[in-house]
Parts: C-alpha cells; structure tokens; sequence
C-alpha cells in the first residue's frame, strides 16, 4: 500500500508540474462541465428535478470518478511493460495508485460540491454519511479496473472498446435526466444505484431503500473478489505476455 501511495503522489505530481491551471484544473472541470449541462437540460430534463445543479453535479463527479479510473487503469498494467519485467513488486500496485490518485482529484471535486451545497442553503452535516457510499464504489471499481488491466493484457483494445463503452454509460446512467426515468437496462447499470444513493442522503436527507444499498454492498464485495482473483491468478506470467 505504501509503493501504491508513492506511485499516486508521484504520479500525480507530474501530471500537474508545468501546467498552467495544475491542480486548479480539478476544480475548473466540473463547474464548466456543470454549467453547460445545465444551460441545456435545466428547463426540460431538470425542471422537475429539486436541487437540480446538485443533483448534477454530485452525478457528474461520481461518474467521472468511475469513468477516468476504469479507464486509466485498464492500461496500468500494458502501459508499465518496462518496469513490470525489470523489476519484482506488486503488481496491484500500478493498479491502486490509479485509483488513489483519483482520489484525489475526487477530494477536489467534492470540496466544489460542498460550497455549492452550503451556497445554496442545505445542510452539509450528510455529507459526513457520503465516505460510506464513496467506501464501496472504490471497492466496485478497484475489482473491475483489475479485471480491466488483466483483459487489457490478452486484448489490447480492451483500453479503447472500454474508453467507448464509458462514453454510451454516460448516456444509460441518469446524471442529468431523473432516475425515475424508465431507461433499458437501468437495473442493469451499477453506477445508477451509487448516484441514486449518494443524492438521496446528501441532497435530499434521506436514508436509500435496502435493495439499493444491497446491490451497493453486493456488487462491490462481487466485483473486488473476482477482480483479484483473476489479477492474482495471471499476474505471475505478466512479464511474459506484455
């Protein structure tokens, strides 16, 4: 855990060094992105939405969580081929330092959340109940970008089919229509239910049904063992197939 720590800092260090935004970029990206979306779906898609810019934009930094982890990661492993056969360490450990490293940018991003919030009068005390909800979506998106990395290795455009299918998500997944909405497959969607979750107690104070958060509970403790079991079970012949 220590060299995934080590990993992220570095990394995310590097990615902001020269840059002339650097890490206020984390907090430029979901304003601008907020107010575009909802210059276009305020009056139709929101207008029968409460809170409708926190319920945009609590959907926007979730997904992007989800969607610039998975995606990153699915490379961690191909992307590393050097490093991977010249040295002897935990492989997992490319793959969790991607995801602690958009940690931090979804530190940055929640901060934006929580002035909005106080700025427009509710109370910020539930967002103390949110790290339960963030606590299991790191587990559901830890196991699949192991899953990703490993496919990646054997399918090489894995990285690109799933930077796509990231893309039709965004659309299948109500962040700024509501989630009332009977859209295909919307049981199937795992990101549905952490969204639903999250607004539902930090916006609207309220504790979300049961099956929501077993489904929450069940398909992250699902998706964290089998992608270890499937990073731990090819992870010793890495060196030898990238």
């Amino acid at each position: 855990m220590r060299l995934s720590f080590s990993l992220a800092k570095t990394d995310f260090k590097l990615k902001n060094e020269g840059s002339f935004l650097g890490m206020f970029w984390y907090l430029l990206e979901p304003i601008l992105l907020l107010t575009l979306l909802y210059a276009v779906f305020s009056r139709s898609l929101g207008g029968q939405i409460e809170a409708y810019p926190l319920y945009l934009l609590l959907g926007l930094i979730i997904f992007n969580f989800f969607s610039h982890t998975t995606t990153e990661a699915a490379g961690a492993i191909l992307n590393n081929a050097e490093l991977i056969k010249s040295s002897n360490f935990p492989r997992e450990a490319l793959v969790i330092s991607i995801i602690i490293k958009r940690l931090y940018s979804h530190l940055f991003e929640m901060i934006i959340f929580t002035g909005f919030l106080i700025f427009l009068g509710f109370n910020p005390f539930w967002l103390l109940l949110y790290p339960a909800i963030l606590f299991f979506l790191v587990l559901f998106v830890l196991g699949l970008s192991l899953l990703l990395s490993v496919i990646n290795i054997y399918f090489i455009d894995m990285a690109n089919i799933w930077g796509f299918a990231c893309q039709l998500l965004w659309f299948a997944t109500p962040i700024f229509y509501s989630d009332q909405l009977p859209v295909p497959f919307k049981s199937l969607n795992p990101l549905s239910y952490f969204i639903s979750a999250s607004r539902k107690i930090v916006i609207y104070h309220q504790i979300a049904d049961l099956k929501n958060l077993a489904v929450i509970v069940l398909g992250s403790l699902i998706s964290v063992l089998i992608g270890f079991f499937f990073f731990n079970f090819f992870k010793k012949d890495f060196a030898e197939n990238i």
